[in-house]
């Protein structure tokens, strides 16, 4: 089982590291709709602080979609992943995952009739993405996880991903693992060892990556299954590990 992750690193070392965070169950704690989570300025305020503590080697990897990021981050020059990995923005451009919006439409569109006397279920179009929410529903998951693969199955660039009450509907050769390696061969993240930080199964390519590379990886809650080599508990021990790498003079 993992340990549970400290901050170990020696005011010389600080540069030396590059620091990923996830956003939903990372930062915030998860809503049950992703339209709650608002902007925090504490948050941008201390994310800032980080960024140039580490000259600049910050990013965050996200499954949603860069305007609901700069939406929730104030457009802030953080380097961002959004729509896990289908979209990528460092500190010089935006490279995005051209995907065929028609086929994401009709998969929502067909989802939608065959969920049609379902309550409570949230369907997110995300153009390269697509996302099913359904915390709030009482339909039986596994129903809903056979209609998403049989959708799915037909349609060989893309995938799927059950994380937690959601299933994402994403691009084959995007995920989290390939943004944390892009933003790796840009600067200042170039020649650094990465820190990782998620709380889903759709972090785990971002761990996977940040292990091959002799980094760090770190699950918030401790789960048998995961392969990061660390855990945190909860959001609250994400942001006092913030605190400690402040701290770290």
């Amino acid at each position: 089982m993992a340990s549970q992750f400290t901050v170990k690193i020696l005011p010389k070392d600080i540069q030396q590291i590059a620091l990923f965070l996830d956003v939903d169950g990372t930062l915030y704690n998860i809503e049950n709709s992703p339209s709650l989570i608002k902007p925090c300025f504490r948050l941008q305020k201390k994310l800032h602080n980080i960024r140039n503590r580490l000259g600049g080697a910050l990013g965050l990897i996200s499954g949603r979609s860069l305007d609901d990021l700069d939406r929730i981050f104030d457009n802030n020059k953080i380097p961002l992943a959004g729509n896990h990995g289908a979209q990528l923005r460092d500190a010089f451009r935006t490279n995005e995952y051209q995907a065929d919006t028609g086929i994401i439409k009709g998969i929502a569109h067909k989802i939608e009739e065959l969920l049609d006397e379902q309550k409570n279920i949230e369907i997110e179009n995300k153009g390269s993405n697509l996302t099913v929410h359904f915390r709030n529903s009482t339909i039986d998951r596994k129903e809903i996880n056979k209609i998403i693969m049989e959708l799915v199955k037909y349609e060989p660039k893309l995938t799927f991903l059950k994380g937690k009450e959601v299933i994402e509907v994403k691009p084959l050769s995007h995920n989290k693992g390939t943004a944390i390696s892009y933003f790796m061969r840009t600067k200042p993240f170039i020649k650094r060892r990465p820190i990782f930080i998620g709380d889903d199964v759709s972090d785990e390519d971002g761990f996977e990556t940040v292990n091959n590379k002799g980094g760090w990886s770190v699950r918030v809650g401790n789960y048998k299954r995961s392969k990061a080599n660390f855990f945190l508990p909860n959001v609250k021990s994400v942001h006092e590990l913030m605190k400690q790498l402040l701290k770290s003079r």
